[in-house]
């Protein structure tokens, strides 16, 4: 039996996965509720006693480095194979968490993904996941010899480089608080009340007495995203025009480092939501606005999954496939 796990800002997942890779047990714990990531396998494990597991893989929120992973956007310690190897009673590999993303790609069903850009996919060409959620996950998955392996990055931490006056506005806003823009302080929850705030701050719009309710009662990220995609708000829709145009900028720059001739995919809890935005002509004409670099963008499709279980299934597969090389 395998343990694989996906540990995002809010959730930590954690399932256990056959040698087909069919989930036979699976289970989510609030962040929140744990002080440690240590603390919330170990529950997980407690509970499923009756299964022997033989290894385990987990996908992390921040660069895995000799084994050990310091977390970015939750306040828990450093995370160390060897003491959750501990709790598991088994080998632990740890994998960033869209590196985890990309290898989740190879599990994914034609129907789990949407295309907003057909384009020409060369077969076995570097594939790119741009990952929009609580933060910003950028990896690639390239082949090398006939075998996959998954690039982890931590490209969303790159600075931001805006292209028209508003979005000038907006980096200006985030270095009231920040020493510098980055796109995940944008391209995330927290960036897209980033972009709303800006707007309101710079005179592009009012705030609604009921979208302030709505924004101080729930998740105010939420709140803006659905007034927008209703069209209830007109900031709101402009808030969300400007993630979606950096959005897609963001996937280019992601295509032409990586050379992602297999594709792009727009990952995390984002995309998913925001659909009928992302099908607008708006994102295609910012993704191909790359000037001489065009004639390659032309060629290359994005995608968007749809399955929120990407990363976990990834961790899966990566973990499967570890143990077979044993």
């Amino acid at each position: 039996m395998l343990l694989a796990g996906d540990l995002g800002g809010t959730n930590c997942r954690f399932a256990l996965f056959d040698s087909n890779l069919s989930i036979i047990e699976q289970q989510t714990y609030p962040c929140q509720n744990y002080t440690s990531f240590e603390a919330a396998v170990s529950d997980f494990v407690a509970s499923h006693s009756s299964h022997t597991i033989e290894a385990a893989c987990f996908g992390l929120p921040g660069p895995i480095i000799n084994g050990t992973c310091k977390l970015t956007n939750l306040p828990w310690s450093l995370v160390e194979a060897t003491k959750i190897e501990q709790v598991v009673g088994a080998k632990v590999t740890l994998l960033n968490d869209v590196k985890a993303n990309a290898y989740g790609l190879e599990t994914l069903r034609d129907e789990e993904i949407v295309t907003l850009k057909s384009g020409s996919p060369m077969p076995g060409g570097n594939r790119a996941v741009v990952a929009p959620g609580t933060g910003l996950g950028e990896a690639a998955l390239i082949e090398v010899g006939g075998q996959l392996h998954a690039i982890a990055s931590e490209g969303g931490h790159a600075d931001f480089s805006p292209s028209d006056q508003v979005q000038w506005e907006l980096s200006c806003y985030i270095q009231q608080e920040y020493k510098r823009a980055s796109y995940e302080l944008i391209l995330s929850g927290p960036g897209l009340v980033r972009i709303y705030k800006t707007l309101i701050a710079n005179g592009h719009g009012v705030t609604p007495p009921w979208l302030s309710q709505q924004m101080e009662q729930a998740d105010a990220a939420a709140a803006i995203s659905q007034a927008g995609l209703r069209g209830e708000c007109q900031v709101c829709s402009k808030a969300l025009d400007m993630f979606a145009a950096i959005l897609a900028s963001e996937a280019a720059n992601a295509a032409v480092k990586f050379l992602a001739r297999g594709g792009v995919y727009l990952g995390g809890g984002i995309p998913s939501r925001i659909l009928d935005k992302l099908r607008q002509p708006l994102f295609i004409e910012n993704f191909m606005a790359k000037d001489k670099i065009a004639h390659l963008l032309e060629q290359i499709p994005v995608y968007v999954i749809l399955n929120q279980q990407t990363a976990l299934q990834g961790s899966a597969w990566y973990g499967l496939r570890m143990v077979k090389d044993v």
